[in-house]
């Protein structure tokens, strides 16, 4: 019998287990050129299968070589062409400049986290890695064929070194499109690896046209990151790009040939828009490609609970000691996930729910759709982790809530005006699983996850809306060592 693969644990929720982990496929060392040959001449194409991001540079690499052989032999004392046509495609991956294909490098200083500077800082560490894979891939056969391809023109722009060798008298109009497909190609490998937080680990699903199955959602992208707010769907639809091509638009997640795409905030409890790629599956399907859509993707429309009596009412925030971790934890027992097909949904649907299950010793349970937890991890306000107590701002009075109390209730939590008395309600979580729970039960309008050593509630006074109920969660962080 052969040995059950390791379990897939996610740190932030004290190592709570997601599906196994595989062993993905990877594409053999490259070791020829993929072409159609005739004669002298040979077409380019890719070979389809699963490649690292070093590996799809490696592919392209032979339109580069081809390019650069046909140029010939450079003058005496001329930059090299090699030079020039990398530093071409080290300009049009840039983030500021004439020939950027993404110019939004002004957002890098920008202060705060907005999609835009996230986006920036992966397009710089992105394009630094992929202008070090196309100067370090295999250098020119100068018995190989001669490239072609039937490349129309993308619009990026040329450096005048380029320009000037690639309409001077060394090229010609192939040439031209030989470059100008070596150059998108690696522009959309660039974009394709943006939504992935370790880029250089994701395994890709490359077809015989290489990357330009991600141009259309590619354009959406960039409209959005130009001229709006990037959409979590637009993000998640571009990370399926170079590998579940063949999924519907959607989610938040999604399993395919070579393990599991989730978002970042799970693994680290951020709000963070990037994704996660972890070579793992969480069902063992004849669907290969798997979609993780939200329970409900309008929680607008969800039925709201009334929060209930708290467990103790007090007038001053400041009297009430940080939360004792310890003592909360031992009343809850147990929790896993599970993977489960929507109801009344055809067979053959390639959509599944992620919930996470919990058991307290008393006998109260929860199951909290994951889809929804990542919503209240990206709404949630956060104190600065060396945040002191705000004294000035607190409450006329406030309310103390088990975490089992709020978590065993039907829907989606939240409270009147000023329910019990009270407007401030803090619910005390002994655990990791607790806390994501917690954000995935509550109303995500005017939530405060309290973070740092010191879990007293009196650091989340003064945060988020001013008007209406508050629920300020203590307790349960995973700190890093």
């Amino acid at each position: 019998m052969a040995a059950a693969r390791p379990l897939n644990r996610i740190p932030a929720l004290d190592g709570l287990a997601l599906g196994r982990l595989i062993n993905p496929p990877t594409q053999a060392a490259v070791n020829k050129i993929n072409h159609t040959a005739n004669g002298n001449s040979a077409k380019w194409r890719f070979q389809p299968g699963t490649y690292t991001t070093k590996q799809v540079v490696e592919h392209v690499a032979p339109l580069l070589n081809s390019l650069i052989t046909q140029l010939g032999q450079d003058p005496p004392g001329a930059v090299p062409s090699r030079k020039i046509l990398i530093d071409g495609l080290r300009s049009c991956l840039a983030t500021t400049g004439r020939e950027s294909t993404l110019p939004i490098g002004d957002a890098v200083n920008v202060a705060g986290e907005s999609a835009r500077k996230v986006m920036a800082n992966q397009a710089q560490r992105i394009g630094s890695l992929l202008v070090r894979c196309a100067q370090n891939a295999p250098p020119p056969d100068v018995t190989g064929p001669q490239m072609t391809v039937l490349s129309p023109c993308e619009g990026h722009i040329w450096t005048r070194e380029v320009a000037g060798l690639l309409i001077g008298p060394r090229s010609n109009g192939n040439l031209m499109q030989v470059y100008n497909e070596w150059l998108h190609q690696i522009v959309l490998l660039r974009d394709g690896l943006l939504p992935f937080e370790n880029f250089d680990e994701v395994q890709l699903t490359i077809k015989q046209d290489g990357t330009r199955p991600v141009e259309d959602i590619r354009s959406k992208f960039l409209m959005q990151i130009m001229t709006a707010q990037v959409k979590r769907t637009t993000v998640v639809d571009l990370a399926k790009g170079l590998t579940a091509s063949s999924l519907p638009s959607g989610g938040y997640g999604f399993q395919y040939g070579s393990g599991i795409v989730m978002p970042l905030s799970l693994f680290t409890g951020s709000s963070s828009i990037l994704l996660k790629y972890v070579p793992a599956t969480v069902e063992d399907s004849k669907h290969q490609e798997l979609l993780f859509d939200y329970e409900n993707k309008d929680y607008f429309s969800v039925p709201r609970h009334e929060i209930g009596a708290p467990t103790e009412v007090t007038s001053s925030a400041s009297s009430t000691s940080p939360t004792n971790s310890s003592s909360v934890a031992s009343n809850f027992m147990s929790s896993s996930f599970t993977v489960e097909k929507p109801t009344e949904t055809d067979p053959s649907s390639q959509i599944r729910h992620i919930k996470l299950h919990g058991n307290f010793k008393e006998g109260a349970q929860f199951s909290i759709d994951v889809g929804q937890i990542t919503r209240g991890l990206r709404y949630a306000y956060r104190t600065a982790s060396s945040a002191n107590d705000n004294h000035s701002a607190e409450p006329s009075s406030f309310g103390i809530h088990k975490a089992s109390d709020v978590l065993s209730l039907p829907d989606l939590v939240t409270s009147t005006s000023h329910s019990h008395g009270v407007r401030l309600h803090v619910i005390q979580a002994g655990s990791a699983v607790e806390r994501m729970a917690l954000l995935g039960k509550l109303y995500p309008e005017n939530v405060v996850l309290v973070s740092g050593e010191k879990q007293s509630p009196t650091r989340a006074l003064g945060i988020g809306k001013g008007f209406g109920p508050q629920f300020v969660i203590v307790g349960g962080e995973v700190l890093s060592s």
